[in-house]
């Protein structure tokens, strides 16, 4: 029977009415679902709704009208019957009369799980945004605390950000390289493998090293890693340079590099020396021994005529010895800056005559060594008359011995314009076009020399000895037509 003062309940409310002892007097019939228990008449509530329990006072205050009501929003209640079961519950407690209470139910566990969720969602949310925060700020130190450059731009080429490393390096601020090309940072424009476009996306392009230029105008060798990647909450892509200045390190390279080609030069060098030198020597030193053994064997039954043949053959092959010995310690004192330079006064025409003479002699009957005096010559010249003598022994022996069939050695000298001209010509083998930048360098023998002896030392000493005294030397050359050094030394009268 429904108690005779239980107001107008809304549909959606379940209701249990209890007397002042929180016995059962009455329920709503969907109560028992809600609560998955089956409610006896007479019964203490709070053995159903246990969550009641230490509720007694302020009961009591509202039956006694000292409180309107008493209200517990979105209790937890599990059944009795099955412990999985779980609801959400509002229970909100009023006076029915003097000795009743009635206790309204609602069911809102939709609401309170849909709540709960949202409470969640809120707080994953705020957990993932703080970590972001933290992510993003830990990158920032990262990127702020790099020795490399660091740089991005759109698809464009414009600079959109950089980090504090690259404004030391190129020497701008911030504002001056902010939406600029990053052209800007390259002499010669923007190099064709790092345009943003031309970077292929998801690909990461290491180590391209290029030339940049600084604000002041200094020239750096930066070795670039690139990609281009997608911007973080957009869909705009970026490409990225990451730069490192390998200036140094270049330098470095270079100077070893440079280092070890001199080395191997040296060493070839000393190849070619001891193989130059091992010839040289053996040739003379084989005709002097075999004609000191003819003397000791048949000097009594010779000849004088004969006998004095082989001492010649023995005097020539020392003198070609000794001036193989004279030609390396030139060699040796120009290349340790010992080779000096000391002018003094000189008769130039008597010198050339007996040069003249003298390698006439040596070459004997084959050839024919012609000078030729052109013009009046001052009666003396301050020159090095050792320096001269090396220039052109060298060049009149050299145009001797590489003109085997044609015997004619022209040697011409004159005063043009306050400068010496000696112009040596022969009428020989001539010089490779493809040898010919190289002549002057020590150990250098034409292609075209064949079984000619010869020690590849001869033309550098005569360009060192010409340069030393202030002079050039030049020369024309046609393959088996001939060859002709001239030589420009200023006057000194």
């Amino acid at each position: 029977m429904s108690h005779p003062l239980k107001p107008s309940i809304p549909h959606h409310l379940e209701y249990v009415i209890t007397d002042a002892e929180f016995l059962i007097v009455e329920f709503s019939m969907g109560i028992e679902a809600i609560l998955d228990e089956s409610l006896i008449l007479g019964a203490d509530i709070r053995r159903f709704l246990p969550e009641l329990v230490g509720s007694e006072p302020i009961a009591h205050q509202v039956l006694h009208g000292e409180a309107s009501h008493f209200t517990i929003k979105e209790v937890a209640h599990y059944g009795h019957k099955n412990s999985n079961h779980l609801v959400y519950i509002d229970l909100n407690l009023e006076r029915l009369d003097l000795q009743s209470l009635i206790l309204f139910i609602n069911d809102v566990t939709e609401t309170a799980l849909l709540r709960q969720s949202l409470v969640q969602r809120v707080n994953e949310t705020e957990l993932l945004l703080n970590a972001l925060k933290r992510s993003e700020d830990y990158n920032r130190k990262i990127i702020t605390s790099m020795g490399d450059a660091l740089l991005t731009t759109n698809l464009s080429g414009n600079i959109k950000t950089v980090n504090p490393a690259t404004l030391e390096l190129f020497g701008y601020s911030e504002v001056e390289l902010k939406n600029q090309p990053l052209a800007l940072l390259f002499p010669d424009g923007l190099p064709a493998v790092l345009e943003p476009q031309s970077l292929r996306a998801s690909a990461i392009h290491q180590d391209i090293e290029v030339n940049c230029q600084t604000k002041p105008g200094e020239i750096l060798t930066i070795a670039f890693s690139c990609a281009v990647i997608q911007a973080q909450g957009g869909n705009l892509p970026v490409a990225i340079y990451l730069g490192r200045n390998i200036t140094d390190r270049k330098r470095v390279e270079q100077e070893i590099n440079a280092a070890l080609a001199q080395e191997k030069e040296l060493n070839d060098l000393k190849s070619r020396f001891i193989a130059m030198t091992s010839h040289e020597f053996k040739n003379p030193l084989s005709s002097i021994l075999m004609s000191v053994e003819l003397l000791e064997e048949f000097s009594l039954t010779w000849t004088a005529e004969k006998r004095l043949r082989h001492l010649q053959r023995i005097r020539q092959s020392t003198m070609q010895m000794n001036n193989l010995l004279e030609d390396i310690l030139v060699i040796g004192k120009a290349d340790a800056g010992k080779l000096e330079f000391h002018p003094q006064p000189l008769n130039l025409k008597q010198f050339c005559q007996d040069l003249v003479e003298e390698l006439q002699f040596l070459a004997g009957e084959s050839h024919e060594v012609v000078l030729h005096l052109n013009g009046a010559l001052a009666p003396q010249y301050d020159l090095d008359e050792k320096l001269l003598r090396h220039t052109f022994v060298n060049l009149l022996s050299n145009a001797v011995k590489y003109s085997p069939d044609c015997p004619r050695v022209d040697f011409r000298v004159e005063e043009v314009e306050q400068t010496l001209v000696f112009a040596v010509q022969d009428h020989g083998i001539g010089v490779p076009e493809e040898d010919q930048p190289r002549l002057f360098e020590s150990f250098h023998r034409s292609r075209n020399v064949r079984e000619i002896s010869g020690t590849g030392l001869g033309l550098s000493i005569v360009k060192r000895a010409v340069e030393l005294q202030g002079g050039k030397i030049t020369f024309i050359s046609e393959l088996n037509v001939g060859t002709t050094f001239t030589v420009f030394l200023p006057v000194g009268v």
